[in-house]
């Protein structure tokens, strides 16, 4: 029997076809349907890797991880979380990650934040806390699944600095010299499926070396239509675009895609 459940395993890994690295399917909005789309995510060969940012959503993710084997999570603390919590909370709440570790497939989603953050005293306080959390995935061997909303420079700056392990900068929209430093570090860049509308990350993938392109939704944000609820079924629309902006065979895309994945996440 346990050779079996090993070869069924396999087999699943052998079935993905593409991957979404940076999703928020664990948010209420999924309640009603969040079985629904990941059994037909699963039907399509979708790997998802769920992230969150608060001691609530990190809960509820390691629920999900029970209920659906195939849902890979990132446990984090999201960098306006960081600049909220006392020393307390935030120290808890780290170790709570810690003793989690053999369950996660990183750590995320966090980062920094200076968009939402004006105050310089809370800018400072993200960003040591933001260290603490390095440290922790150095520890722990996980990558990082990384926010970088108008503080693009300073994080790529601190991580180059500090991080031993695997840097995915989620959704980053920050300047090519910054991009380019990145890239020397080998970080990861993860594209989220509005790039078939978004001429800056448009720019951004044809300025990338494909080795280190991931691809993501952010759901249920930063989908194809603005409008609408994005969700991870929308991940082969972005693999689609980044093929033609690239002028790479959509297959070969997606392969190289999902071999990064497999690289920097326990997928």
């Amino acid at each position: 029997m346990f050779i079996i459940v090993i070869n069924l395993f396999e087999r699943m890994k052998d079935a993905l076809t593409y991957a979404d690295v940076h999703a928020h399917i664990s948010e209420d909005i999924f309640d009603a349907d969040r079985k629904k789309i990941l059994d037909e995510c699963r039907k399509k060969g979708i790997s998802i890797v769920n992230c969150s940012g608060t001691p609530e959503s990190n809960r509820k993710a390691l629920k999900l991880a029970k209920e659906f084997k195939e849902l890979n999570i990132c446990l984090g603390i999201y960098p306006i979380q960081c600049a909220e919590m006392s020393d307390r909370e935030f120290f808890n709440e780290l170790e709570f990650i810690k003793q989690n570790a053999d369950k996660l497939a990183g750590i995320g989603e966090v980062g920094l934040d200076f968009y939402w953050i004006k105050d310089d005293e809370k800018r400072r306080r993200e960003v040591e806390r933001f260290r603490e959390i390095i440290w922790l995935a150095n520890k722990v061997k996980l990558p990082l699944n990384v926010h970088t909303r108008d503080a693009t420079a300073e994080s790529v700056s601190l991580l180059a600095q500090s991080a031993h392990v695997p840097v995915v900068l989620h959704s980053f929209v920050g300047e090519p010299a910054v991009a380019d430093v990145a890239v020397k570090n080998g970080f990861y860049f993860s594209i989220p499926v509005n790039v078939i509308y978004n001429k800056k990350r448009q720019k951004l993938v044809e300025s990338l070396p494909m080795g280190c392109i991931l691809t993501e939704t952010d759901c249920p944000y930063l989908g194809p239509d603005p409008k609408k609820r994005n969700d991870p079924l929308n991940i082969p629309l972005g693999v689609k675009k980044i093929a033609e902006l690239k002028n790479i065979h959509e297959d070969e895309t997606r392969r190289i895609i999902l071999e990064n994945a497999r690289r920097v996440f326990r997928i």
